[in-house]
Order: structure tokens, then C-alpha cells, then sequence
């Protein structure tokens, strides 16, 4: 199990936020994702105010995993941290087919673009999500004294950037798009 302390928000000027990480930090790569979410017949993940599981399958162009979270939420309802036991799988087509046969039901497919940049403690990535927009997520590399202690480290981050953005209740991609596509706020 990985455990995952990040802050999420969506950017106005991604092509500024850009540069500015390269002047703070290095620029690792640019991957293309394709994420499929699941969830059990009797217990509808995206259901439950705030969204505390995912079940998903990823795909890129050189690995593919499958991955289920856990997430921790203050008493606000803002994320504290992410559990996350990730397994590399050879198949997502054959896993799919393994889901469908045993009754889990496919909710959703994100397909996003990530721009990685390493930034001392954090690791920063840069999302192009389709139909939602662009999104900036600053995760820890390491504890920083505790959960909050690292959570505020990953705001503090943030503001020093002196960027435009929303931070928005840590309700994933998925859930997003899912609530957006079914004419719901996100």
C-alpha cells in the first residue's frame, strides 16, 4: 500500500503554470492515461457524499495497473490522504472481462494527459482531463511531519506559486466527469 498526501485544484493559465514549475522544478515526461472505473453491484462508489473508494484500471502507453483507493477525510470533508494498493496487470481488456463476469459494473472512463515535474518534495503534475479542463495536483514525495503538516506543506506550495486556481473538494476526476456528464454540479 502506497500512502498519498496531494492537494487538487483546477488552474486558469495552465501554459503559465507551466513555466513556472520549470523555473522551480525539473520536467519529467508527458503521459497519456486512460482510467476505467468500477464498482460492486451493491456498493456504488460514486454514490456516497464525499467519495471515499475507487476500483480502476489504467491504462498508459508503456504500464498498466489496476488500482484501488481508500480515501481519508477531515471533519470538512477535505482529503487528508489516499490509500492506494496499486498491482501492474499484463491485460486491462482480460481484468475488464474478469469484472464483468463477476458483477462489477463499469462507471466511467477518464482519459487525461499528465505533464509530471519534480519539485524538490512534491511531485507536480499537470492534467488535461477531457471535458472537464486542466487541473494541477501537488503530491508529497515523503512525510513532512505528520498528515497535516504535509497537507499544509502541499498548500503552502501552492501559494507561493502565485497562480489563478480553484481548489475544489478532492472528489477525483471520475467523479467529476461522472457528475458532469450526468448534468450534476461537480
Amino acid at each position: 500500500m502506497n500512502k498519498e498526501i496531494e492537494i487538487q485544484v483546477e488552474i486558469k493559465n495552465p501554459s503559465d503554470v507551466e513555466k513556472k514549475l520549470e523555473k522551480i522544478g525539473k520536467f519529467v515526461k508527458t503521459q497519456k492515461q486512460i482510467d476505467k472505473y468500477f464498482v460492486p453491484l451493491q456498493k456504488d462508489f460514486f454514490i456516497k457524499e464525499p467519495p471515499t473508494e475507487y476500483l480502476r484500471i489504467r491504462q498508459e502507453k508503456d504500464r498498466n495497473h489496476l488500482s484501488y483507493c481508500f480515501v481519508h477525510f477531515d471533519k470538512n470533508n477535505q482529503m487528508l490522504s489516499k490509500d492506494e494498493y496499486e498491482t501492474p496487470i499484463d491485460s486491462p481488456e482480460i481484468v475488464e472481462e474478469i469484472f464483468e463476469k463477476i458483477g462489477l459494473i463499469f462507471k466511467i472512463t477518464v482519459f487525461k494527459t499528465r505533464k509530471y515535474f519534480d519539485c524538490d518534495d512534491f511531485e507536480v503534475t499537470l492534467d488535461y482531463v477531457e471535458n472537464l479542463g486542466d487541473f494541477m495536483e501537488i503530491e508529497a514525495k515523503r512525510d513532512l511531519g505528520g498528515t497535516e503538516k504535509t497537507r499544509e506543506a502541499c498548500l503552502n506550495f501552492l501559494k507561493n506559486l502565485n497562480i489563478e486556481y480553484t481548489l475544489r473538494p478532492l472528489a477525483g476526476y471520475p467523479r467529476m466527469l461522472y457528475r458532469k456528464l450526468n448534468n450534476q454540479e461537480y
